[in-house]
């Protein structure tokens, strides 16, 4: 009974993240709003559905108790997140943040199964930043001020790197930890935040070369600070932003192309430097002439992948253990192992939802700060997902970088959180903003029918203290409204909205 069970979940886990897949990717084409909220109440049903039979499935294969227990803590926690958010924040964008829940989801599932003291404290961290999620959008009205300390924003990152650098905890030859208070942390992960918001906010003023000359400048010290550290996934990471981020501001195909250069050319350099990066590329070129020494990593995670096959050994069912780091850096091969393949693919897939999400909204504004920051927070989420899951697969050669939502690490799933909420927050401003807009147009398109059946009927009306009969030859639509003098004749022309309305 129990192998039928387990059957039957195995498959059931694989159909719901299925269902969700497809979903997420029809409404990036869904126009109407009222469609899209009934569907991404279904992505909520799906979520739910997927934590209560990936936890009963570890609690029929492994026997404990305590899994039910925690399903049931998970499950509440999500369902009052569902509740609030789309009550709270009516314009929130929730595919984005329906898909950010799945992925938390599958990150709390797969940390079960590896530790279950891993999945607790993976729990508290979420649920402290999706705190912050609930939080920051109550201040939404105060976000123009993160456009003022520009340059303020590049000398906090630099300096907290520097500190890093100089005092950090080494780990794995890197220095990328901090303690605070016996709290260890990787700050790397919020300066990321913060070097976003130096980027939009400097780059929408940039004027010509001078300017970006100067952005470009305290740019690449992060990058150098974090190449001292040893920290060069995080550098990489930096990298690309700004070099993304600088082309989108200026359009100009010269800055792609050069920092295309140079970043070959440092990539050559460090490959001379670090012994450890010299490593990882002879890793990757042949792994398995080395497989009993630094090719180990790569290829279990290779033989992990390829052992789940496309519907996965079952939660449980696998060894996920044999493959070193698995709950950071090689989660990705646990979860093809026991969930399949397919399920991997959909949360690359996913993935991608997220950042075409994040794109379209980047377009859809106005103002030069959102548009980049919108667009540097794409590029940062899309390029690290690339980064880890290349490494895990053999594509490139590993970076050390973590699974957004899914690797086991607090400081990499607050600051992502922290990171969409920020997008999400524009996203709530932006349909303020539009909704503002409607109803003007509405109450416009209103006072000129009543302009307009007020002048059928030959009514007096009066402007600017004075009584004025409505023409046949005075009248005119709202929209081209315009006011009159006290000396100007009998012809009546409507006030401007200013004049007329204390809207």
């Amino acid at each position: 009974m129990r192998t039928y069970i387990l059957a039957l979940t195995k498959y059931g886990i694989v159909a719901v993240i299925l269902a969700y897949t497809i979903l997420s990717f029809y409404l990036l084409l869904q126009k109407d709003p009222k469609k899209i909220r009934l569907l991404t109440l279904v992505e909520n049903g799906l979520i739910l559905l997927f934590q209560l039979v990936s936890y009963f499935t570890l609690y029929v294969a492994l026997g404990e108790s305590r899994y039910m227990l925690f399903a049931l803590l998970v499950m509440g926690a999500f369902f009052a997140i569902f509740l609030l958010y789309q009550t709270l924040y009516y314009h929130a964008n929730m595919l984005l943040f329906n898909n950010m829940c799945l992925l938390l989801s599958v990150g709390l599932v797969v940390q079960s199964r590896l530790s279950f003291d891993n999945a607790v404290h993976q729990m508290m961290i979420a649920s402290m930043g999706l705190v912050i999620t609930f939080v920051v959008p109550l201040f939404r009205r105060k976000f123009y001020l993160l456009k003022t300390p520009r340059y303020g924003y590049a000398i906090a990152g630099i300096l907290i790197l520097a500190v890093v650098m100089l005092l950090g905890a080494t780990t794995l030859g890197a220095n990328i930890t901090y303690t605070i208070a016996g709290v260890t942390f990787q700050p790397s992960e919020f300066v990321k935040i913060i070097y976003i918001l130096f980027l939009a906010s400097t780059l929408r003023d940039v004027r010509d070369f001078r300017d970006f000359l100067f952005v470009a400048v305290f740019a690449a010290a992060h990058v150098l600070v974090l190449v001292g550290s040893k920290d060069l996934g995080s550098a990489l990471i930096f990298f690309v932003v700004f070099l993304f981020m600088a082309f989108l501001a200026t359009g100009e195909w010269i800055v792609l192309a050069g920092g295309f250069g140079m970043g070959f050319a440092g990539a050559f350099a460090c490959y001379f430097l670090f012994a450890h990066i010299r490593q990882r590329v002879q890793a990757f070129v042949d792994p398995w002439s080395l497989i009993d020494s630094i090719g180990y990593q790569i290829t279990q995670s290779l033989f992990a992948i390829g052992a789940g096959g496309f519907w996965g050994v079952g939660l449980g069912q696998g060894k996920p253990s044999d493959v070193p780091f698995v709950e950071s850096d090689f989660v990705f091969a646990a979860v093809c192992e026991e969930l399949g393949q397919i399920v991997g693919v959909c949360i690359i897939l996913v993935g991608i939802s997220c950042f075409l999400v994040m794109l379209g909204l980047a377009a859809g504004f106005a103002d030069r700060f959102y548009r980049l920051m919108a667009y540097g927070a794409a590029i940062c989420y899309v390029f690290q997902m690339f980064l880890t899951l290349g490494g895990q697969t053999k594509f490139i050669p590993l970076t050390g970088v973590t699974l957004p939502f899914i690797s086991y690490g607090g400081s990499s799933i607050l600051s992502t959180l922290i990171i969409f909420t920020l997008v999400e927050v524009m996203c709530i401003l932006r349909g303020e903003k539009i909704e503002e807009v409607q109803r003007r147009r509405m109450r416009l398109k209103q006072r000129d029918a009543a302009y307009r059946r007020r002048y059928s009927q030959g009514e007096y009306r009066q402007v600017g203290g004075e009584y004025r009969q409505v023409r046949q030859t005075g009248y005119v639509s709202s929209s081209e409204r315009r006011p009159v003098s006290r000396s100007a004749g009998n012809g009546y022309r409507a006030p401007a909205d200013e004049e007329y309305y204390d809207d």
